[in-house]
């Protein structure tokens, strides 16, 4: 029987809560108005909107995956280059690396989107599946072909989820209203070109009447 799965994109506690370094690097990158617009989306749309597709999506019985991002090492030595250049950029500017040890407390989902019993639990040192981790041919076991792919940031690891996925011949669904990017510029973009090209853009609300409606 075929079946639908959720990718929730690496709602870690570093890469959605403020103190924490890659938070601090983003924020002088991007300026304040970029910082209280990624802060704002995640707390008010992109967490909201997630916590819906993932309930919904137990409650049918398909497949949740939530991914984690980060170093196996604690040097972060095994990251690919242009995450260990992005890394030296930070300690540079903020004094740390930006990118956590898999190890990490830090490194965990936030507590509102915690994975639960049933769920899959990807961890993993590059920006898409393929490199570091066997969730494709999982999915293909459990009889998945379409993915709706959500979460952050919207122009690097959803982003190569949502290639990869489609590479590997699942149909892709991205809700624009549950992603976000700490650059908004990065947000829309990806939205115009890469999400578009590889995947189906579509509001969250259209997830959610997708069993209803098919």
């Amino acid at each position: 029987m075929a079946r639908d799965a959720v990718v929730v994109v690496d709602m870690q506690e570093y890469f959605c809560r403020s103190p924490h370094a890659f938070m601090r690097f983003m924020a002088a990158i991007g300026g304040a108005e970029d910082h209280a617009w990624y802060v704002q989306r995640l707390a008010g749309l992109v967490i909201p909107n997630l916590i819906r597709l993932t309930e919904q999506a137990r409650a049918h019985g398909d497949v949740v995956v939530v991914t984690e991002f980060g170093s196996r090492t604690s040097d972060g030595a095994d990251l690919p280059p242009w995450a260990r250049r992005h890394n030296e950029w930070a300690k540079t500017l903020v004094g740390e690396h930006m990118y956590l040890p898999l190890t990490d407390p830090a490194a965990r989902t936030i507590t509102e989107l915690a994975p639960q019993h049933g769920d899959w639990v990807v961890a993993r040192n590059s920006s898409g599946p393929l490199a570091s981790t066997d969730v494709v041919p999982g999915l293909r076991g459990a009889g998945v072909r379409r993915v709706t792919v959500a979460g952050v940031a919207t122009d690097v690891c959803v982003t190569g989820w949502t290639r990869e996925l489609a590479d590997a011949g699942f149909d892709v669904a991205v809700p624009e209203d549950a992603c976000a990017s700490p650059l908004r510029r990065g947000h829309e973009s990806a939205m115009a070109a890469a999400l578009v090209t590889f995947g189906t853009v579509v509001p969250t609300t259209a997830e959610l009447t997708h069993e209803v409606s098919a």
